[in-house]
């Protein structure tokens, strides 16, 4: 495994904090310099016999122009080999395949900067209100046809401004005003094959930074979907189509083919491996991109393994069992509850434990989340409450929830950023953790609840209140969590608490009719790599994450749709709007930290307990896996470790 980064969280914080915008490439450059790669390209023997039988081009004609390969710098270069196994749960766990096999045109270095990835540079005018991107010459997709700049320009005009596939126009595709405060959609142009220009209003001198984050891939192969979208083959043609591809309607062809494109068997890409079967497989095979567009230094083409095999498992626990069997190879989001049985199981089975720190605020099986837009507008209100929120909070017995629910490896503490990141305060991680079941019995009654009969409070006009909480993760640890929280803390004060476990689809599709009330262990829990760039668990800029509920959508429809807020909510989104606007990173850093202090103040996210590392298990014959990574969303979670450079010792 390799070791090239060894960066504490706090440390990746610090680099953030004090980096210029422009990590990469500079306005006086016209384009950055890229390595290239050796004159003598090497590739799998599989794809070796495919060239020798001329069912497959010969290796020059599958790269892109030698100038322009991307070289990966790997701590040792690799052999050609069989296949490195995770396991997954399916479609529940599609983000699983696509953060491994990601490939954006820009993304995130370990050290937490900005990199061309499949675009190979880029040049800024000096207000920042035109980027060129330049591509790599040569590149094609996975069945071999070119990947040009009309491949981003149609992504941007037929498939993300129309919504094709469900999502409106991200962020970092508007500019804002100074001073009205008006958002303007920045307009593309092709300048020729292999560059275009995103152009705004207003300077926007964090784009490629929040393209990198909400933008992700910003492509799609052109000559695919002109085959299956109404707009180039009819509606009725396209209802045909989707029914021939087995999806309920076009909307359902749009959305798996657009957005969770990765998934489906047939769909050009430009990732290291194409999926060659369902997602929904007991065994999910990932088989290597022919046309894959990185080598090692030597010239070798990537990836180095042939296949990615997912073992289709039913529950979580199972990951750390098969962990323990040894059969993955790579195994992460291990129970640390289990660490005594993992350790002993290290060498009889091959791996080698390791932690990656993470940017969440709270441990996640511990973190509650209230819908401040819940439809019944006298919970809604209760839950818009701080009182009540506090009473939530200072229920739990938090030292009890350690050993029970973290098994002693982790601390009681508020949902809070971690030391080292911004906005890390100790009074905020300390701030309602007390454990105080009778001053939260009187802030309950405060708000005007009524203890009944049956021992439980009920609304001042008699009726019931229940708190409905859900989840989509059933580990062993967020049902502990929600059984100290539903069955003792709760009752313990007065609140009738149910639990629920739901599909991750359905809980999904619940988020954005606004049907959850509450929710532990959330789908996207509060975290901190960097307010500014990626704010969708913080601010409602969209229907994203379970405490803003249609907040979001009030803000991304303009105030057509979705509750409007009031007060801090509303200071929330206005500070957003102004650090939109701002010039420079001052003025944007300032912004960032009055927004983590109406989360201070406010407690949006009740956490009972400090996050964990992700704990992982690793084969200790793979090769080139970084052990000292950060795990977040916008490093693409297991993807920052590039995957593709991976291979087994034992093919030297």
């Amino acid at each position: 495994m390799k070791k090239l980064y060894k960066v504490s969280f706090a440390v990746l914080c610090i680099v953030l904090l004090m980096t210029p915008v422009f990590a990469a490439g500079s306005k006086e450059s016209s384009e950055p310099a890229v390595s290239a790669a050796a004159s003598q390209t090497k590739e799998a023997p599989m794809l070796a016999e495919q060239v020798a039988a001329g069912t497959l081009p010969k290796l020059a004609d599958r790269l892109p122009a030698t100038e322009d390969i991307m070289v990966a710098e790997t701590e040792s270069i690799g052999a050609y080999g069989d296949a490195i196994t995770f396991s997954f749960r399916g479609k529940d766990d599609q983000w699983t395949t696509g953060k491994i096999t990601e490939e954006g045109l820009f993304r995130f270095t370990s050290e937490g900067l900005l990199e061309p990835n499949v675009a190979k540079g880029f040049s800024v005018n000096e207000d920042s209100t035109e980027f060129t991107v330049y591509l790599r010459e040569g590149m094609k997709w996975s069945d071999g046809m070119p990947f040009t700049s009309e491949d981003v320009l149609f992504f941007y005009y037929h498939m993300l401004k129309p919504k094709t596939f469900g999502k409106s126009l991200w962020d970092c595709f508007y500019s804002t005003n100074p001073e009205t405060k008006v958002r303007t959609e920045a307009t593309m142009e092709k300048i020729d094959d292999y560059s275009f220009k995103v152009s705004f209003t207003d300077p926007s001198p964090s784009f490629l930074e929040n393209l990198a984050i909400n933008g992700k891939w910003c492509y799609a192969p052109k000559h695919y979907y002109v085959e299956i979208l109404p707009e180039f083959i009819g509606q009725e043609a396209a209802e045909a189509k989707a029914k021939e591809l087995g999806f309920k309607d076009v909307a359902a062809m749009g959305k798996e083919t657009g957005y969770y494109f990765w998934n489906n068997v047939g769909r050009p890409t430009l990732r290291p491996w194409v999926a060659s079967n369902s997602v929904d497989s007991d065994l999910h095979v990932w088989k290597r991109n022919p046309y894959f567009w990185k080598t090692d230094s030597e010239g070798k083409q990537l990836p180095y393994v042939d296949e990615l095999r997912f073992v289709r498992i039913s529950d979580p626990s199972q990951t750390t069992l098969k962990a323990m069997a040894g059969e993955t190879d790579i195994a992460f989001g291990l129970d640390w509850g289990n660490i005594v049985a993992l350790k002993q199981n290290e060498e009889r089975s091959n791996y080698s434990l390791i932690t990656w720190p993470t940017t969440k605020w709270a441990h996640t099986a511990a973190a509650l989340q209230l819908n401040q837009t819940a439809e019944d507008p006298k919970v809604r209100a209760l839950f818009q409450s701080k009182d009540f929120r506090q009473a939530l909070s200072i229920a739990a017995d938090r030292e009890e929830m350690a050993e029970l629910v973290a098994d002693g490896f982790s601390t009681p503490a508020q949902s809070s950023p971690a030391k080292g990141a911004m906005g890390y305060d100790p009074e905020w991680t300390s701030k309602w953790t007390e454990y105080n079941p009778q001053k939260a019995k009187q802030l309950l009654e405060g708000l005007g609840l009524v203890m009944g009969s049956d021992g439980y409070y009920n609304f001042a006009d008699g009726s019931d209140f229940i708190l409905e909480i859900l989840t989509h993760n059933d580990t062993s640890a967020t049902a502990r969590a929600a059984e100290l929280l539903t069955e003792k803390y709760f009752k313990n004060i007065g609140i009738k608490a149910t639990f629920g476990v739901r599909d991750r689809s359905l809980i999904d599709d619940m988020l954005i009719s606004n049907k959850i009330e509450a929710i532990i262990s959330p789908v996207s829990p509060a975290e901190t790599f960097n307010i500014s760039l990626r704010p969708d668990t913080l601010v409602p800029v969209r229907n994203y994450a379970a405490w803003y509920g249609t907040y979001g959508n009030w803000y991304e429809s303009n105030g057509k749709e979705g509750l409007e807020p009031t007060g801090d909510m509303l200071k929330l989104i206005d500070l957003y709007r102004e650090m939109l606007s701002a010039t420079n990173k001052g003025e944007i850093d300032r912004i960032a930290l009055e927004m983590l202090n109406l989360h201070k103040e406010n407690i949006w996210e009740i956490g009972y307990l400090s996050d964990v590392p992700l704990l992982l298990s690793v084969n200790n014959d793979l090769a080139n896996f970084s052990e000292n990574e950060v795990y977040c969303d916008e490093f693409r979670g297991l993807g920052v470790a590039h995957i593709y450079e991976c291979y087994f010792t034992s093919d030297l």
